[in-house]
């Protein structure tokens, strides 16, 4: 589904459309070494899916980014260089409503800067502008920093956590306004 560009609080950081050529290569050397192991285990990708990616992979993937009317994308351009991407799934997915609003901070160097808080409240308030006032998302329960950038961004718990069928334990995250 088509996005438009969106201005965070961080005059630094703004949310942009995927491109395939630009957004790809990056995708990929994120996705490498241990770093990028450690990166995709945070986010609850299993051990038997995670493995680095190829450039055919990741072109595949972003081409469907743009393309989707299941998604909204945005990468993270903090000053000038992509270093993340953020996107909102608009249909559940299997114990997780919808929409529900995930984030990648891809580049090692961008993480611990309020670039993931940022791009959080940004989307948010576009979610609120298209009526859409219960956002939800989930972290593995052990990911104490993803817990806290939901928790700063105000999700509270929303059930109780569960084990997926690869043994990942989750805790499902809701704001509500109105």
């Amino acid at each position: 589904m088509k996005t438009i560009p969106l201005v965070t609080q961080n005059s630094a950081l703004e949310l942009v459309a995927p491109n395939v050529a630009r957004d790809a290569p990056l995708s990929v050397a994120w996705l490498a070494g241990a770093e990028g192991r450690n990166t995709l285990a945070l986010m609850g990708v299993p051990s038997k899916h995670n493995a680095p990616s190829t450039l055919e992979r990741e072109k595949a993937r972003i081409y469907t980014f743009i393309h989707t009317t299941e998604q909204l994308n945005w990468m993270l351009s903090y000053n000038g260089h992509i270093v993340g991407a953020i996107w909102v799934d608009l249909t559940a997915s299997g114990n997780l409503p919808a929409p529900s609003v995930h984030i990648m901070i891809g580049e090692p160097e961008a993480r611990g800067k309020g670039l993931g808080s940022a791009a959080l409240h940004a989307v948010i308030a576009h979610l609120k502008t298209i009526h859409q006032n219960t956002v939800y998302s989930r972290h593995l329960v052990d990911n104490k920093n993803a817990l806290q950038l939901l928790a700063s961004a105000g999700f509270e718990p929303d059930g109780n956590p569960y084990t997926d069928p690869d043994g990942l334990t989750w805790q499902n995250v809701a704001i509500k306004s109105s």
